[in-house]
């Protein structure tokens, strides 16, 4: 059985308060995905409102700043 990780009233609150994408990761043949600011995970379509692995409000109001970066697939 897997553990639950317990979190406090605060740490959750903060999941809930929007965190600006600010990063965006370019794949090899062109793809490029936005990455969560919280987990730093590739999020698979863009405005989402949430991260769908950790629950993050995102915020989208910075689009046109963000930082493209190189990444190896397999991260």
């Amino acid at each position: 059985m897997k553990k639950v990780k317990k979190i406090t009233a605060e740490e959750a609150i903060s999941y809930r308060t929007p965190m600006s994408v600010t990063e965006i990761s370019k794949l090899p043949y062109g793809y490029a995905f936005p990455r969560c600011p919280r987990c730093n995970v590739i999020i698979e379509r863009f405005f989402q409102s949430y991260c769908d692995r950790c629950g993050q409000c995102l915020d989208w109001k910075p689009i046109y700043n963000l930082k493209a970066v190189e990444r190896d697939p397999k991260e």
